[in-house]
């Protein structure tokens, strides 16, 4: 072969690559099924035969491929959002072999399990037979999934405080299903979070994952013996919701992923690495409480449901999932942000491993069921949810783009403001204030007096007459809430200059957090952890010979965390402050 020629080639192999190199979008449009708050979960399958893919939500299936007739299965109650609903999850199955998808209903954490009997066409105008099943299902996370390999779908979940599942008698369906325990009694005995099906250690068997380590199923005997366990931290919080066992790194053994508290903060995973006896696992954070805790800046809480799909059809499975819309209502943090839905595209590369957040909608938001179906046959999995914000599908479509608006389109790399560290907090106490005849703490500035300027949350007056455990100047405190790592409270004080001392009486319980105080920009001793697992005050801090240039300053309160122990809500709260100059007279006055 000539030179020539073999050039023509090489120019001719460039020119077909570079014309077949392509950039999609992947995008989301949203269908609101119904506002109506009527179950946690929501699914998809086709209910009537027609050979599309019909929505169930609570007590109505919706007739695809338009979505817009609705249907009964049972009678429909409106839930109380203030509460919560007696539908939790759904699952569409042919229990008892007539060819119809029937509906398995779990309700709420401790309440029987319902199937209800698909009637065919015929029947459609009439509620559906119902039959219970099970009477107790706990773990705010069950599975229905075959895990002993028999080609059945099983129950997987707690009851009366052990890990389990139940089986299903194909010849009587409708009939009681029969639990078996695989723990011993260690679970929560009706809620619980975390909990997964997934082969831990590559035997070719299905093991149950939890919060607190896993079940491997023995090789014999999986229906009538307890499985073996294995002890390891598979949360840094109290457990989220769904886990997978999934190689994420791509060198043969299967990690975990998990959201690490569904209430509030937390998505990982877990890398399973070589230990001398058994596997050991490594955390790492995919998106925390902090902004600068995800590669690209993204934070959102709730993350009660997670799904683990190939959205992109790049082979590598991609983390679905979104807030939890008023899952806990007004007791989670960031529970009025907005009702996201995201995937995490997973990237493997030279540098590890990278989860990519896209944004799927801003509206939807999950229950405690989110459900990846092909809704409409077009090869692409599209997203199925219910919860307080009604029912909503999330169709997925893919636009071809020019390598531009692909690059525009991607999320950038965080630069912000670092997490604080509280790395040398300490649990800084002093002695009880004295109080006046009045109950007040002489020269003091009261808490409750200071005009308050917080970057995150409120701070309002707090009454504490009616906390016994001690005494409050005045009866009352400055408390501050809804703060997260990184915010700063600022309270402008009273004029003065020179040397000075600061004394600070402040609040610690349970669910106060690890705090910095500052004079203006001079840091006032080490950070202070404020958890205590009553309601009390510190004592009275002093910071002796303070310098003070000029004659304007603030005190500022920055959040640096919590304790392990402690409940993240990061409160604080000042009973009084006072300043006191070189004379040992008191600087009076708040602003």
């Amino acid at each position: 072969m000539s030179i020539s020629r073999l050039l023509s080639l090489c120019c001719l192999v460039v020119a077909s690559t570079a014309q077949a190199q392509s950039f999609q979008l992947h995008t989301f449009e949203r269908q609101p099924l119904t506002d109506q708050y009527y179950s946690e979960g929501a699914n998809a399958a086709d209910i009537n035969g027609d050979g599309v893919m019909d929505v169930v939500y609570g007590p109505y299936w919706f007739e695809g491929p338009s979505f817009t007739t609705k249907r009964e299965i049972y009678k429909p109650v409106p839930q109380n959002v203030n509460g919560y609903a007696d539908n939790f999850f759904n699952w569409m199955y042919d229990f008892n072999g007539d060819g119809r998808n029937d509906v398995f209903v779990v309700g709420f954490p401790g309440t029987p399990a319902y199937v209800y009997e698909n009637p065919g066409s015929e029947g459609f105008d009439q509620h559906w037979p119902k039959h219970q099943v099970f009477d107790w299902v706990s773990n705010e996370s069950p599975q229905l999934i075959d895990i002993v390999g028999d080609e059945l779908p099983e129950l997987v979940c707690t009851r009366d405080g052990f890990f389990g599942f139940a089986t299903i008698d194909p010849q009587s369906p409708f009939e009681a299903w029969k639990f078996h325990p695989i723990s011993d009694r260690i679970a929560a005995s009706r809620f619980g979070h975390g909990l997964g099906i997934g082969d831990i250690n590559n035997d070719g068997r299905e093991d149950i994952i939890f919060a607190q380590g896993w079940f491997e199923q023995p090789e014999k005997d999986a229906l009538k013996s307890l499985w073996i366990p294995h002890a390891v931290p598979l949360t840094r919080g109290y457990g989220g919701a769904e886990m997978y066992a999934y190689d994420v790194d791509g060198d043969g053994d299967n990690d975990i992923i998990t959201s690490e508290r569904a209430h509030e903060f937390g998505l990982s995973w877990y890398e399973q690495i070589p230990g001398e006896k058994e596997p050991q696992f490594k955390a790492h954070t995919i998106m925390n409480e902090h902004p600068s805790e995800n590669k690209y800046g993204l934070v959102f809480s709730e993350l009660h449901s997670v799904a683990l799909v190939d959205m992109d059809g790049d082979g590598l499975k991609d983390i679905v999932t979104g807030k939890t819309y008023w899952s806990h209502h007004k007791k989670s943090p960031m529970w009025d942000a907005g009702a996201v839905v995201y995937w995490f595209k997973l990237v493997r590369g030279k540098d590890g491993v990278d989860w990519v957040p896209h944004k799927a909608d801003g509206e939807a938001g999950i229950g405690r069921q989110i459900s990846i179906v092909d809704i409409n046959n077009d090869q692409l999995p599209d997203i199925v949810v219910g919860g307080m914000l009604g029912s909503h599908v999330l169709t997925h479509q893919v636009k071809e783009v020019s390598k531009a608006e692909y690059e525009a389109a991607q999320p950038k790399v965080y630069t912000g403001p670092k997490l604080p560290s509280v790395e040398g907090a300490e649990v800084v106490r002093g002695p009880k204030a004295k109080l006046n005849g009045a109950g007040k703490a002489e020269g003091a500035i009261e808490g409750e007096s200071f005009t308050a300027k917080p970057t995150g949350g409120s701070a309002r007056p707090q009454n504490m007459s009616g906390f016994g455990g001690d005494k409050w100047s005045g009866d009352s405190q400055l408390f501050w809430t809804g703060a997260k790592p990184g915010d700063t409270l600022s309270l402008d004080l009273p004029k003065f200059s020179g040397k000075v001392d600061i004394e600070v009486v402040l609040t610690t319980a349970g669910d106060y957090g690890v705090v910095q105080l500052s004079l203006d920009d001079q840091p006032l001793g080490p950070p202070i952890d404020l958890y205590t697992s009553d309601v009390k005050t510190t004592g009275v801090l002093t910071f002796p010979g303070i310098t003070a240039d000029g004659t304007e300053h603030q005190l500022h309160v920055q959040v640096l965390g919590s304790n392990p122990k402690a409940k993240k809500a990061y409160m604080f709260a000042i009973d009084f402050l006072r300043i006191k100059s070189a004379d040992g007279s008191s600087i009076s006055g708040a602003k």
